[in-house]
C-alpha cells in the first residue's frame, strides 16, 4: 500500500509539473498558487522542491535585500555548505529539509545561518525555524505574514505591478520543473529597522539534473523591472539556450518581452554585464556588485549558487518605439545569480 500510494504521489507531481507548464504565464488562479505554495509533493529520484523567498528594500540610501530558503531533495541526506543535511518525512506536509538565508542590511552581509530544520505545512502557513529562530509564512494569495523570530516582521500586500503573480514550466518527460511567482509590496521589520520594499515568494517542484544557469530580477526606482534567465552548457561557457529576458515599464503601462534572446554575459572586476537582442530590441545593464553570498551542495548532483546582490550602473533598452535608460528609471536594487556544477 505504501508503495502504490508513492507512484501515485509521483504521478501527481507530474501532472502538477503539466499543469504550471501549461499556465505558463500570469493567467494562474488564486486556488493553483496557493495549493502549489502550501503543500508538499511527492518527490521521485533527481526530484527536489524548494520555497525561496527574495525581498528588496525601496526606501533607505544604500541598498538592502534578503533571502530566505527552504530546499529538500529526493535521496536521505547532502551536504550543504559542507554540513550534512537529512531528509526525512515525518507524517503528511512535515519534513526534514535545509533552511538558509542572509541579510544585507545596507552596510554589511549578515548571514542567518544554514539549519537542518524540521518544516511543517499547515493550512495557508508554512512553519519552520532557522538557526533557533521560528520561521513562518501564512496567509494566501494577494495578503501574506512573515516572520523569522524576532529578527524579520513583514507583512506583504498587493502592490501596483503589471504582473503580480505567474506559474511557469518545462515538462518534458521524464524531467520537468514548475514554479509559482508572487510579487508584492512589503512592509516592517527586520533586523530592528524599517523596512520597505519589493516581495518576490516563489515554490519550485523539479525532477531533473543540476545545471549550470543565470538568473537575475533587478527593481527599479519608479518601480519598473527587468528579469533575464539562461541555461548554459558549463560552468565558464558561453553559450546560452532557454533564454528570456522581461522588462516592465510601469511608466508606459507595457511589459516588452524578449523570446529566446541573444545573449553576452560577461564579468569585468565588479560588475556583471549583460546585452541581450532580439530582433527589434536590444538592452544592456551593467551591475555592480555589492555583496555575495555563496551555497555549496554536493550529494545526489552537486550545484554551487552564488548570489549576487547588485546595482545597476548602466541600463539601456531599445525598441522601433522608444529609448530606456536608468536616468528615467532611477537607481535600482537586485539580485544577479551564477549557478554551476
Amino acid at each position: 500500500m505504501v508503495y502504490i500510494n508513492k507512484i501515485k504521489g509521483i504521478w501527481e507531481t507530474y501532472k502538477l509539473i503539466r499543469k504550471l507548464s501549461s499556465v505558463n504565464g500570469s493567467g494562474v488562479s488564486k486556488t493553483l498558487l496557493d495549493r502549489v505554495m502550501y503543500n508538499v509533493e511527492t518527490l521521485p529520484p533527481l526530484g527536489k522542491e524548494y520555497w525561496w523567498f527574495l525581498f528588496f528594500g525601496h526606501d533607505g540610501e544604500n541598498p538592502v535585500q534578503f533571502m530566505l530558503l527552504i530546499f529538500r531533495k529526493y535521496g536521505k541526506k547532502m551536504l550543504f555548505n559542507n554540513k550534512e543535511m537529512v531528509f526525512r518525512e515525518s507524517g503528511k506536509n512535515k519534513f526534514q529539509a535545509v533552511t538558509a538565508g542572509w541579510v544585507y542590511d545596507g552596510e554589511e552581509l549578515r548571514d542567518l545561518g544554514d539549519t537542518n530544520a524540521v518544516v511543517e505545512i499547515q493550512e495557508k502557513k508554512i512553519v519552520s525555524e532557522i538557526s533557533g529562530q521560528k520561521m513562518i509564512l501564512s496567509g494566501g494569495f494577494p495578503n501574506y505574514e512573515l516572520s523569522v523570530g524576532d529578527l524579520i516582521n513583514l507583512e506583504i500586500t498587493k502592490g501596483n505591478y503589471l504582473e503580480d503573480k505567474d506559474a511557469c514550466g518545462v515538462f518534458l518527460p521524464p524531467f520537468g520543473v514548475g514554479w509559482v511567482d508572487v510579487f508584492s509590496d512589503v512592509d516592517g521589520i527586520v533586523l530592528g529597522k524599517k523596512f520597505k520594499g519589493t516581495a518576490h515568494l516563489q515554490k519550485v517542484v523539479g525532477v531533473t539534473i543540476s545545471g549550470p544557469f543565470h538568473w537575475g530580477r533587478i527593481i527599479f526606482q519608479n518601480g519598473s523591472s527587468i528579469s533575464f534567465f539562461c541555461l548554459k552548457t558549463g560552468k565558464s561557457s558561453k553559450t546560452y539556450f532557454h533564454t528570456s529576458a522581461t522588462f516592465h515599464d510601469v511608466e508606459n503601462n507595457k511589459i516588452i518581452r524578449f523570446g529566446n534572446p541573444k545573449l553576452k554575459i560577461s564579468k569585468r572586476g565588479n560588475n556583471w554585464i549583460i546585452a541581450g537582442k532580439d530582433y527589434d530590441k536590444t538592452f544592456r545593464i551593467v551591475l555592480e556588485t555589492y555583496a555575495t553570498k555563496r551555497y555549496d551542495m554536493k550529494g545526489g548532483g552537486s550545484q554551487t549558487y552564488i548570489e549576487y546582490g547588485v546595482t545597476p550602473k548602466e541600463f539601456n533598452l531599445k525598441t522601433k518605439d522608444i529609448v530606456i535608460t536608468l536616468d528615467e528609471l532611477g537607481k535600482g536594487v537586485g539580485t544577479f545569480e551564477d549557478a554551476y556544477r
